[in-house]
């Protein structure tokens, strides 16, 4: 099979290193410099021509702008690798695809398999949701070997969902680690965290499962535990500084704005939107969040 990835930062090259570790054949798309490792073109058309999976592995707001210069057309299979929501439209990363592109046939991929620790072959997993059979076989068969499991799931929009809510709540995941609250904290984050956000996909179709399942819980976890991970980082910087972070606020608002327009209250999300602001101090945020009323858990 010939893996087309777009895509020359750690997360593209751990991507190539899983389709060869798979027995395929993986090309790298770049726009800049050529990758290291692995053959490549700056010709991204070609390269979504010649390729049965293209796998788009480049920041969300860079999504648009290789869509549009790979072209893929009615008969590509393309699987969006990258956490998050289009920052300007506030739309979802497929959606990007199909706005600005011929294919149809469109996928995502999530799960707590790390760039770093992929090059050292540790073990890993991932999930690729499409509503289309041949999208989820294809990514599993170019990805799944005995360093990665590759699971398949129709649950689109709830994986998209979950990569998003991932780069932000594992920032806050951080900053709660550098403020040394302690490891209870930790866990009322990912908990409650993703109750928010299942909440937010229930509002959406999404399949309650996939926020319990790799896309939501185990990326959590794997990005909320590694030190190395940029959104874990973000987060500590966050708790260090005393300015604010303006991308991890969009990333925030951006969640945000899609509860609002479904009536979803989402307190730890919004209030790590002020604090990525400069609008709110960590620790009183921590405080105000735990004197909030109490509840079911269900809620």
């Amino acid at each position: 099979m010939n893996v087309g990835i777009i895509g020359t930062g750690a997360w593209g090259r751990a991507l190539a290193t899983l389709v060869a570790e798979a027995g395929h054949q993986p090309r790298i798309g770049y726009r800049r410099r050529s990758p290291r490792g692995f053959p490549g073109t700056p010709n991204l058309a070609m390269l979504a021509e010649d390729s049965d999976l293209l796998i788009v592995a480049v920041p969300a707001g860079a999504v648009r702008e290789v869509v549009e210069k790979a072209r893929p057309g009615p008969g590509s299979r393309v699987v969006i690798a990258t956490r998050g929501i289009e920052p300007e439209s506030g739309r979802w990363l497929s959606s990007v695809v199909l706005a600005h592109a011929a294919a149809r046939r469109v996928g995502a991929l999530a799960g707590p398999a790390l760039a770093s620790e992929v090059v050292e072959r540790r073990p890993g997993a991932l999930v690729v949701a499409s509503p289309y059979e041949e999208v989820r076989r294809l990514a599993q068969a170019a990805l799944h070997s005995s360093i990665c499991r590759v699971y398949t799931s129709e649950d689109l929009r709830g994986v998209e969902l979950a990569g998003a809510a991932v780069n932000v709540l594992s920032a806050v995941v951080g900053m709660a680690d550098a403020l040394r609250l302690g490891v209870g904290v930790r866990g009322v984050i990912v908990t409650r965290g993703l109750a928010e956000i299942a909440r937010l996909g229930d509002a959406l179709g999404a399949d309650p499962a996939t926020f319990a399942g790799l896309a939501g819980m185990g990326d959590l976890v794997g990005c909320g535990c590694h030190p190395d991970h940029p959104s874990y980082q973000a987060g500590g910087h966050l708790a260090r500084a005393e300015s604010g972070d303006p991308e991890l606020a969009r990333k925030a608002e951006a969640l945000l704005s899609l509860a609002a327009r479904h009536e979803v209250e989402l307190p730890l999300l919004g209030a790590m939107a002020r604090i990525a602001r400069g609008e709110l101090k960590p620790r009183l945020a921590i405080d105000m969040l735990m004197r909030r009323s109490a509840k079911s858990e269900r809620r």
